[in-house]
Formats: C-alpha cells, sequence, structure tokens
C-alpha cells in the first residue's frame, strides 16, 4: 500500500515540477509564486489605499463628534438642574443596566431632554462627582474638539486641561463648604459627593480656619497657573499705589489690566525654545528713528516705560475706554517682556469742551463742531499680538542669516497696527551691508505679502530692524485719534492726526510749521483716504473763521463731497461758480490770485509790524488793530491738489512758478500746500517743488526709483499698501499706519456742516489781473512771414492747428513753423497751448479770416 501510494504521488510530483520549470522565464528567474487568490488580495489592498480619506477629513469628523458629545453632556448637566426633582425618584430606582439602556418605563418618566443616559451622565457628574465643578469639566473636550475642526494650534491643551480640572475641583470644594455651613436643602449636592468626602477631611483635620485658608490659597494658585503675568502686575500695581502715595496721595487714579484675563490666557502656546533665541515682545515702544525737532510741530513717539521692574508708573484712563491690553510680563521661557506707555485715551467731552471755548471769539458763534458719533470705530477691540507668528518670523529671520554665515542675535519685537519691527543684534565683525543685501532672501523666507524694510542701523541704538508685515493688520479708526489726549490738548495752530505709529501711538503735526507738505503713492495704496482723514482732523478742530480751503480735484470725483462746504470752509475766485476747482484752465488764475492774498497779507503783517499770522490775529482778537485801518481777522488757506501730474500735464510748467512763489514765501502769511501725486517721477517733481517741501508722506509705490524720488531713498517700494505709509521731514523716516475715514462718515461730517447757518458766500480770494504772455507781448504782427497767409487759410479750412503740421505741409523747419503758430495766436486765430492738449481754431470760416488779414495788411 504505501510503495502504491508512493508511486500514485510521483506524478503529481513531476506534474508540479514541470509547471513550476514552465513558470521559468528564459533568464533562469525564479516564479513570483503569485496565486489568484494573493493577486485579489492585492487588488483589494491597493483598492482600498486609493479611497484613504485625507487627514484633514478625518480631524474635521473627529472633531465634529468631539463637539456633539460635549454639547450632549453639556445640555444634560444644565437641564438636571431644571428636572431632577421630578427625575430623582427614576434616577435612584433604576439600578439594572440593562434597564438603563432599553428600560421603557423609565424611559417615559424621564423629563431630562437628554433622555435616561443624558440624565444618569448629569446625576453621576454633579450629585455623584462634583456638583456644579463639574461645569467646567466640558471645556477641556470642547478645546480639543476646536483643535480638530479649526486646526487652533494656538491653543494648549495640556493648559485647557490644567484649567477645567483645577477649576472644577476649586468650585466643587467651596460649593461643598458652603453647603456645610448653610443648609440649602437642594435635591443634589451643590459640592457632589467627592467634594463633600474631601470637605469632611479637611473639617475634621484642619478645621474652618484652615479650609477657608485652602480655599484662597489654591484660587490664588489655579490664576497664577493660568496666567503668570498676573505676579508682575500684582508687584507693578503694589509699587504703583506706593509711588502715588508719596507724590500724590489725593490722586485717585485707576490701574490698568484689571481685566480678567484667564479666558484669554487659553490662547497663548508655551514657548520651548531657548531664552537666549526669543525676542521680548513690545507693543507700544518706538525705536528712536525720528529726532523730533520740534515737540510741537510732531508728536508721535514717546520714551518706552517698563510695566515688569514698576519703575515707571502705568497711564490712567480719564474716559471710560481701556488702552490695549499688555502682554504677559514673561514667556513661559522665562524672557521678560518690556511694555511701553501707550497713549493717554480721552473722551468726546474733553473735545466738546475745547471746541466750545473758542466760539465766543469768532464769527458764527452758534457754529457747532460736528459729532465724534458720525466717526465709526472699527479699532475697539485691543490689539492682541500673535506670539505664534512672532516667535515662527524671528525664527526664520535667524535661520536664514545663519544660512549666509551671520551670526546674530534676537533682542526685541516691537508689535504695531500693522507691522512688526524685530530688532537684532549682529555679532562684531558683520557689516551692516551685508545684512541689508539679503532683504530679499529674508522676505522670501518670511512669505512676506509686501516686502521687508531693513532699518540698519536703528538710529540712537546698535541694533538693526527688520519691519515685517502683520498677518492680520489692525484697521486704524479715526475717532480713536480725535478722541485721544494728545489731540484734544494740542497747541498746534492747524492740527493733523494722520494716523498710528508702529507702537500704537498717535501721530500729529502742525501743518502750520511743515508748513508744505508733498504726498505720493500709487493707485489704491490709500492717499486719498490720506487726504479725507487730513481735511476732516482739520474740520473737527478749526472753526470755520479759522481756516479756508482751496481744493482743487483734477479728477472731479475725490473732492465733490466738500462742495457743500462751500459757506463754511472753503474759497474761491469771485466769479466762479463751483467751489472745487475742476477745470484746469482755472488753475493758474486761482494760484495767482493766491499770490495776491499771500502780497495783501504781507502788507497787513507789516503794517502792525508783527512777523506771522498767529500774532497778527492775536492782536486782532485784543481790539488793538481797527477794521477802518482795512485789518480783519485772517483765517489759515489750505491749498489741496489731489493730482499733481495731471496738473502739470494739462497745465503745463506755469502752474510751477506760483506754486514756487507760495511755498517759499506764503508761510508767515497762513497759506498752506498739500500736493498729492501717484506719479512721483522727476519730471513732476522737481528739483524747485522738492527744495520747497521738506515734509513729505509716501504711501506704497511699484519701483525704487518712484521711492527714491520723493524720499530721497527706497523703503516705500517695500509697503504693504492700505494705509502703509512713511513720513519723512529732512530727517529720519518713520512708518505710520494711515487711519481711516469712510466716505458715508465724510458725507454725514458735510451734512451735519452745512445745515447749520453760515456764511453769505465762500471765502473770496483776490482776482488775478489778466494779463498777456511775455511772447505773446514779443511778436509783432508788422514783420509776418511770408506764408502766413497760406498757413492761416490752410488752418481755417481744416480746423487744425499744429506746429508739426504746417511743418509738413510747406515742408519748412520747425523753428519758423513755431513763430508762424505764435504769430497765429497773436493774431486771434488760433488759441493759446495748454500744455499737449490741441491748440483751438478760433475763426470759423474763410469770409472772417480775409477781412482779418486785410485789417492786417
Amino acid at each position: 500500500m504505501n510503495s502504491q501510494n508512493k508511486k500514485q504521488h510521483k506524478p503529481s510530483l513531476s506534474r508540479k515540477t514541470s509547471r513550476g520549470t514552465k513558470g521559468q522565464n528564459s533568464k533562469g528567474k525564479k516564479p513570483s509564486g503569485d496565486t489568484w487568490f494573493a493577486r485579489k488580495r492585492k487588488g483589494v489592498v491597493e483598492d482600498v489605499k486609493s479611497i484613504s480619506v485625507p487627514r484633514s477629513s478625518v480631524d474635521f469628523i473627529i472633531g465634529t463628534l468631539l463637539l456633539l458629545v460635549t454639547l450632549y453632556v453639556s445640555v444634560a448637566m444644565v437641564h438636571y438642574f431644571f428636572t431632577i426633582e421630578q427625575d430623582q425618584s427614576v434616577l435612584h430606582s433604576t439600578q439594572d443596566a440593562a434597564e438603563l439602556v432599553v428600560g421603557a418605563n423609565a424611559t417615559e418618566s424621564i423629563r431630562n431632554c437628554t433622555g435616561l443616559l443624558g440624565a444618569r451622565i448629569a446625576d453621576g457628574l454633579i450629585d455623584g462627582f462634583l456638583g456644579l465643578g463639574s461645569l467646567f469639566l466640558p471645556i477641556f473636550i470642547l478645546t480639543i474638539a476646536f483643535r480638530f475642526i479649526l486646526g487652533w494650534s494656538r491653543i494648549s491643551p495640556l493648559k485647557s486641561l490644567l484649567f477645567s480640572t483645577s477649576m472644577a475641583l476649586w468650585v466643587s470644594l467651596f460649593c461643598a463648604y458652603l453647603e456645610s455651613i448653610v443648609s440649602l436643602h437642594l435635591p443634589f449636592a451643590l459640592g457632589g459627593a467627592s467634594g463633600e468626602q474631601i470637605i469632611a477631611a479637611l473639617g475634621a483635620h484642619v478645621g474652618s480656619i484652615g479650609i477657608i485658608s485652602i480655599l484662597v490659597v489654591s484660587f490664588v494658585i489655579v490664576l497664577v497657573l493660568c496666567r503668570a503675568s498676573i505676579v508682575g502686575k500684582v508687584r507693578t500695581m503694589a509699587e504703583a499705589k506706593t509711588k502715588r502715595k508719596k507724590k500724590e496721595p489725593n490722586v485717585d487714579t485707576q490701574t490698568l489690566g484689571e481685566e480678567d484675563e484667564t479666558e484669554t490666557s487659553l490662547e497663548e502656546e508655551p514657548n520651548d525654545e531657548d531664552p537666549e533665541d526669543s525676542f521680548p515682545v513690545d507693543t507700544d515702544e518706538q525705536p528712536d528713528e525720528v529726532e523730533e525737532e520740534d515737540q510741537d510741530s510732531i508728536e508721535g513717539s514717546h520714551p518706552a516705560q517698563s510695566f515688569v521692574n514698576g519703575k515707571e508708573e502705568p497711564l490712567t484712563p480719564r474716559g471710560g475706554e481701556v488702552p490695549s491690553e499688555p502682554l504677559p510680563s514673561q514667556l513661559s521661557s522665562g524672557m521678560t517682556i518690556e511694555v511701553a506707555q501707550g497713549d493717554e485715551v480721552g473722551d468726546e467731552s474733553a473735545l466738546q469742551e475745547r471746541q466750545a471755548s473758542g466760539n465766543g471769539t469768532h464769527d458764527l458763534p452758534g457754529y457747532t463742531f460736528p459729532s465724534l458719533d458720525l466717526l465709526e470705530r472699527y479699532d475697539r477691540e485691543a490689539m492682541m499680538p500673535d506670539m505664534e507668528e512672532i516667535s515662527e518670523n524671528e525664527r526664520q529671520i535667524i535661520d536664514t542669516l545663519e544660512s549666509f554665515k551671520i551670526k546674530a542675535r534676537p533682542t526685541k519685537a516691537t508689535v504695531g497696527p500693522a507691522v512688526t519691527l524685530y530688532e537684532i543684534e549682529p555679532d562684531a565683525g558683520i557689516k551692516i551691508s551685508k545684512i541689508r543685501s539679503l532683504e530679499d532672501d529674508i522676505a522670501r523666507s518670511l512669505k512676506s505679502e509686501g516686502g521687508i524694510r531693513i532699518i540698519a542701523p536703528i538710529p540712537g541704538k546698535g541694533t538693526i530692524g527688520i519691519e515685517v508685515p502683520n498677518k492680520r493688520p489692525q484697521t486704524v479708526a479715526l475717532y480713536s485719534l480725535l478722541t485721544s489726549r494728545k489731540f484734544v490738548e494740542n497747541n498746534m495752530h492747524l492740527p493733523v492726526a494722520i494716523g498710528k505709529t508702529i507702537t500704537n501711538e498717535v501721530f500729529m503735526f502742525d501743518l502750520a510749521k511743515m508748513p508744505h507738505l508733498l504726498i505720493a503713492g500709487a493707485t489704491g495704496q490709500g492717499k486719498s483716504v490720506g487726504l479725507n482723514v487730513m481735511i476732516t482732523s482739520l474740520l473737527y478742530s478749526k472753526h470755520p473763521s479759522e481756516l479756508k480751503f482751496v481744493m482743487i480735484d483734477p479728477k472731479m470725483l475725490e473732492f465733490s463731497i466738500y462742495e457743500a462746504l462751500g459757506h463754511h470752509y472753503l474759497a474761491k475766485l469771485p466769479e466762479e461758480g463751483s467751489c472745487i476747482i475742476t477745470d484746469m484752465n482755472k488753475v493758474v488764475p486761482t494760484l495767482n490770485s493766491l499770490c495776491i492774498e499771500m502780497d495783501n497779507r504781507y502788507k497787513l503783517l507789516s503794517d502792525a509790524r508783527v512777523r506771522n499770522i498767529a500774532e497778527y490775529n492775536s492782536l486782532f482778537d485784543k481790539g488793538e488793530l481797527s477794521t477802518a485801518d482795512g485789518h480783519a481777522r485772517l483765517p489759515y488757506i489750505v491749498l489741496i491738489v489731489d493730482e499733481f501730474a495731471d496738473l502739470i500735464m494739462t497745465s503745463g510748467k506755469e502752474v510751477e512758478k506760483p506754486i514756487a512763489r507760495i511755498a517759499q514765501k506764503a508761510r508767515a502769511a497762513g497759506i498752506h500746500m498739500v500736493l498729492a501725486t501717484q506719479r512721483p517721477t522727476t519730471d513732476i517733481i522737481t528739483g524747485t517743488i522738492k527744495a520747497n517741501f521738506p515734509a513729505r508722506i509716501a504711501f506704497k509705490v511699484f519701483s525704487a526709483v518712484d521711492s527714491k524720488t520723493i524720499l530721497d531713498a527706497p523703503g516705500a517700494n517695500h509697503l504693504v499698501g492700505r494705509g502703509d505709509m512713511l513720513f519723512y521731514q529732512g530727517k529720519d523716516m518713520l512708518r505710520l499706519q494711515c487711519a481711516l475715514v469712510d466716505t458715508p462718515e465724510t458725507q454725514q461730517i458735510v451734512d451735519e456742516i452745512s445745515l447749520q447757518p453760515g456764511y453769505s458766500g465762500a471765502y473770496q480770494l483776490p482776482e488775478a489781473p489778466v494779463e498777456e504772455s511775455d511772447e505773446s507781448r514779443a511778436i509783432s504782427l508788422d514783420k509776418r512771414d511770408p506764408l502766413f497767409d497760406q498757413v492761416a487759410t490752410m488752418v481755417v479750412e481744416t480746423q487744425q492747428g499744429s506746429a508739426s503740421k504746417i511743418q509738413r505741409q510747406f515742408e519748412i523747419g520747425f523753428n519758423r513753423a513755431g513763430r508762424i503758430m505764435d504769430q497765429l495766436e497773436a493774431a486771434g486765430i488760433v488759441s493759446a497751448q495748454h500744455g499737449s492738449k490741441p491748440r483751438e481754431v478760433l475763426i470759423s470760416d474763410i469770409f472772417t479770416l480775409n477781412n482779418l488779414l486785410e485789417s492786417l495788411r
């Protein structure tokens, strides 16, 4: 039998071997050995892999499930307090696990909206565990859910767990102790069964005094663990209070930072980096970029005060608003953070009192300034810096420098509304020019939208500044500027609050001491908004008897909204209908009229023996100057040109002469100019213009050449737009974020002013005499060109007159053709030339031309 079985198995072995031999290829490779089942299993695995769900979707699903569980448990616990009396008997009698799930009778009698399961969970957490403290437990699960759903990496799960558990335990102990001394007769344990047991054990060992001490100390520990900066704040408040008692014992002040910050502390991620490689963050300190030439003319930066060492007292708001909340005094790595003083906050009543105080000395005594309620408050919320963004940018800057073998140490980060200034200190032997040349590489590593700007070195410091745009810039509201104490208590003649520095401080200047301002910026970068902010700032600070505007608007759109202010704030030529100049042919007469106004004012100043308009008006208000002698109160006149480049193109260089005269002489006479252009090229902003406009503002431009034209230095091409600007007054540049005033706000302000009684008309400028140009007077029609009659006939027949056409038609030189055109202009056949526009033919038919030619013979 065995031999037969062996013989029977041999053929099968040989067949198996032969199949295996056939499976080998010609090169002698072994067969794959894949059976049909193996191939099928492999295909199923590949199909499963092909339908794998993305990680983001999985996170969203997990987060949604956790959120659902949190909401279910929270609703169950809240509704538990309203249904415990009805559900108590059912909850305490239904003990069987199967009955818990499928008990029909119990389910029908449960009043809790989450059913028997929810009621059981709520009863176990509240009555059987931590009482009211159990309400804090879902916070941790809610935090995890939001991390999965929204990707909030800034929220620390460890801090959330620490906060929820510690608060739950403390509230449980507090409620249990309260219930032990006060009989409340509630259907559930206020502190839970666990809380009652702990309080009973503590009472037996330490007594009531010990329990109270433990509760107080544990509460302080919980606050310190959740907000490390509380220790520094308590010390600061104590030292500040001691100093006030020594210096001003009767002054009642309000201490900043009294709000509970436990909730905001959950959003701060602990920093595990080395303390020496972290930036101390300063939300308010401004680098000494600008050395102030005149404290009355420019205000915007102040020395920093430290809230950490307690040597200086934080500012106290006078109104109801509280300045932005300071950052924690220490990072988790142990780095101390300095917070400089911010602007003191005024209030609306203080500004209204200042406005009303001067009405008695002016015309229109019943005039009231527009209400501040017309302005939007875009920046109501305090600016909170993104600690994760600051840490990441610092790391990228240091890593980029190290990749080019440059060792540097980060020293400070100053957070502003739109940009953050990172200060670094390079090692000895590192050339500043080498760091400056890496500007594009640093911008690439930071993935900055608008590029970065390197200040090397920062004036007055041994550090190098790198300005990086914030990912979430803050909008600066004009309301916050006008209600600041700096604006309310200013002593400027023409105060202009334009925006905020990167230290979040109000920046304002006196236009009367500039004395003129040049503004440039590409289209859509905030230039027109900046002009509206300046105008609105002056409308809120100057009475109609103190200020007049002359507005030139080549685009015919920007200033048309101010037409309704003609009887209050605008000036014009006597016979002009509109107060806003949109016809470029009327620009030169208006500028010449301002020159005559300037000369007339100088005569009045000379007769009064004063040196400027402020002294003159002071004497007039005191009654020392008589109207019988021709004296009158002189308002300031502000000339604003929205598009200076278009004015040059249409009116030619003839506008440059009166502008240069006004810029050179009109300061003492109270006439000031603001020129704006979107083309800061050398043919528009000439040397004559730049020499008389020391104060300049540059919004974002698209080339370094344009930046050098307006600022004499690059930098404006690296701005981020949307009101980001550089202010320059002959020294170092200061970066600002322009305030925002929208068209509806401006319209409401204009409407409120225009509805009040005003003057009988606009302020009348002297009429400028119309004189013939020097070229026209120099041309003699007695010595006409031999081709004069033929050219005149051709011009009238074709109704086109240009020197180039005459040159081609009669085959003469350009100079001769130009002289013939001048003779045609002198004869009244063609009009004068207006920039690049073609001349207008003044004679329409040959018959009239022949009569004119006969009269000239």
